[in-house]
This record gives C-alpha cells, sequence and structure tokens, in this order.
C-alpha cells in the first residue's frame, strides 16, 4: 500500500507538474483541463500525501517498537537526526516536500489556483526523488563494518545521466503533445454538444419529429 499510494501520489504531482503549464500555452486548452480537474487532483494529492507520511510515520514506530538497534540506527543516524546523520538534508527535504507542502490543499481556494498547484506539483516530484535517493543512498553507505562506511558523491557520468534522462523524457513528452491527443478523443465526444442533426428543418417541422 505504501508504494501503490506513492505512485499515484508522485504519477499525479507530474502530471499536473506537466499540464499546468501546457494549460496556459495552447489556446482552448483550459475548455478540457479545467479548473474542477485540478481542485479534484488537488483532492487527491493532499489524500495520498497524508497516506504516504502515515508510512513514514509507520516506518520510524516499527525501528522503535522493534527494539532492533541496528534497524534503529538507519533512521537516527543515518537519517533523521541532524546531529549525527550526514544525510539528514536529504530525509527532511522528503519529509516537507511529500508530507508539509500538500497540507496546503485544505484551503479551497488553494485548491483552485493553479500556479499554488504547480509549486505543490513541483515540490512533490522533488520529493519523491529524494524518497528513492534516502531508499538507496542513506541506508546502504553505512554497511555492518565500520570500514566500509562512506559518503555518496555523484561522478560527471551520475550527473550527465541524470540530466540526459530528464531530457530525453520531455523530449518524448513534446513529440507526444505534438503529434498524439493530449486527450482522449473517445471521452471528449461524449461531454461535447452535438450539433442539430437537421438544422435546414423549420422549427415546427423539427418539433414534429421529436428534435
Amino acid at each position: 500500500p505504501y508504494f501503490v499510494a506513492g505512485a499515484v501520489f508522485g504519477g499525479f504531482a507530474m502530471v499536473l507538474f506537466l499540464l499546468i503549464p501546457l494549460r496556459e500555452l495552447l489556446p482552448n486548452f483550459k475548455d478540457l483541463l479545467t479548473l474542477r480537474h485540478l481542485e479534484n487532483m488537488a483532492k487527491i494529492l493532499l489524500l495520498t500525501g497524508m497516506m504516504v507520511g502515515f508510512a513514514y510515520a509507520m516506518e520510524f514506530f516499527i525501528a522503535w517498537y522493534g527494539a532492533n538497534e541496528f534497524e534503529w540506527a538507519v533512521f537516527i543516524n543515518n537519517r533523521a537526526n541532524p546531529a549525527e546523520a550526514p544525510y539528514w538534508w536529504a530525509y527532511w527535504t522528503m519529509i516537507g516536500c511529500n508530507v508539509l507542502s500538500p497540507q496546503v490543499f485544505w484551503f479551497r481556494a488553494l485548491r483552485q489556483n493553479p500556479a499554488v498547484i504547480w509549486i505543490v506539483a513541483g515540490f512533490v516530484t522533488v520529493g519523491m526523488w529524494f524518497e528513492r535517493f534516502v531508499i538507496i543512498v542513506t541506508s546502504l553507505h553505512r554497511a555492518w563494518l565500520p570500514g566500509e562506511w562512506g559518503m555518496f558523491y555523484p561522478t560527471l557520468v551520475d550527473i550527465l545521466t541524470f540530466v540526459g534522462s530528464m531530457g530525453i523524457f520531455m523530449t518524448l513528452f513534446l513529440l507526444f503533445v505534438k503529434f498524439l491527443p493530449v486527450f482522449a478523443l473517445s471521452e471528449l465526444k461524449a461531454v461535447m454538444p452535438q450539433a442539430d442533426p437537421h438544422p435546414e428543418k423549420p422549427a415546427k417541422d423539427a418539433q414534429k419529429d421529436g428534435y
């Protein structure tokens, strides 16, 4: 459930982060992606953000309740304690972006503000990246032997791979928007107003035929 909620949480944030600028740039896009849609998606961000926050709290609780000193050390000495944990900044960035930032959606005015939604979606996207960083790096940089302890420093290859992956994603996204419909046409046809099938008929004949 933790990873399912996280997937919905991060997925909705990424969709909002991409669609809101598109909504401002493309003509007539606001007729298809309305404020009601944005508000409902903001509610889902709020709900799934609280589910993810509950999962974070349960990780701490289980580490404490289980009384496993090694598991507790991973949370305190590797992640949460600013005095001892070298990666405390990554952990608390994750908490701030994923748990605290969506709380602004308790206010209806902010749920209907595209700029606020876009900013929060950006924070959530960053926070979900830091979640993966915390899971992998902070769990592995201190192994069982002190001789295996070390800090992670990204190399030039790591940085270029990360930047290049974002570039490839944005290129494919823009190609998709250029050549394929952003919204499902079958769903649009169901909500679009229908034209009069017999516009040339007089009003009386149209009433007689049931139009």
